[in-house]
């Protein structure tokens, strides 16, 4: 028996390290090809550390291709999708949760089915809403794009959160004589910190990430996010291998510091759900 145990434990462990290998490589890849020359990524030879390291992509990201404003986009768009995705996500969902209003698991469902939709689809509709909005070539007609997905997940969410947050806490706060927004801001918000910050990073990752709306609602570098700018590097007569890998890395840092500065609070969202009343 205690054979078939450590056979099992060895199994996964090695399940463990072929999952870690296939998710850290192409990683790796990125990170040793963005201190590659140009000769050596296009060479036919494969060679997994860099033979001479060079910073030459690093600098050409923000000379040349002056990736600081694309990123400076990526940050707006990101961050105003989260703010507006909590202060609309969180009270809506504080509201399914605690009002049966008529027609609220109607409307519930029909919030929730928006992001049953794939985003290629909502991109014609959304389009004529900015267009008609005069949003064309700006950040915000993105936070629009963003928004309308993220939107039904922060209300999904949260809402599951609030179904299992004590009620009598809240009574408790009424008897005080608390109003019900009062109770909210004051009692239920800062209860549930870590399940809005969970919502938060995920809402900011998404906008940071987004490429469909991006590629349909930007032309200049007034509104172009990080994402179409880096795929721009694929031009019609040259390949950028080189920047393209170093603009993965450079992209990819402030999700890994945001991730890693919030993780005890993600760890908490996750868990809280298990609450009971």
């Amino acid at each position: 028996m205690n054979f078939n145990i450590t056979l099992r434990k060895l199994f996964i462990t090695i399940l463990i390290i072929l999952i870690l290998i296939s998710t850290l490589f192409p990683v790796y890849w990125m990170l040793s090809s963005s201190f590659k020359t140009d000769s050596e990524i296009t060479s036919f030879t494969l060679s997994w550390i860099p033979k001479k390291i060079t910073l030459s992509h690093y600098r050409d990201l923000f000379t040349k291709f002056q990736l600081h404003k694309y990123l400076f986009n990526s940050i707006i768009i990101a961050v105003t999708t989260t703010v507006i995705s909590l202060i609309f996500g969180v009270m809506a969902a504080y509201g399914f949760s605690r009002y049966n209003f008529p027609g609220s698991s109607i409307l519930l469902f029909l919030l929730i089915l928006v992001r049953v939709f794939t985003p290629a689809a909502l991109v014609l509709p959304l389009y004529r809403v900015v267009a008609f909005l005069g949003l064309n070539d700006n950040p915000f007609s993105i936070v629009i794009g963003v928004t309308t997905l993220n939107l039904p997940f922060v209300v999904y969410m949260m809402k599951s959160f609030f179904d299992n947050f004590p009620k009598e806490i809240e009574e408790a706060a009424m008897i005080d004589g608390m109003s019900d927004l009062r109770i909210l801001i004051s009692v239920v918000i800062p209860l549930v910190v870590p399940a809005i910050v969970t919502v938060a990073l995920f809402s900011f990752t998404s906008g940071w990430n987004d490429f469909l709306f991006g590629i349909s609602f930007s032309q200049t570098i007034k509104s172009m996010p990080a994402t179409v700018a880096i795929a721009n590097m694929d031009t019609q007569y040259k390949i950028y291998w080189g920047a393209m890998m170093s603009g993965g890395i450079v992209f990819s840092i402030p999700i890994l510091l945001i991730t890693f500065i919030f993780q005890r609070y993600f760890i908490k969202g996750i868990t809280i759900g298990a609450l009971k009343e």
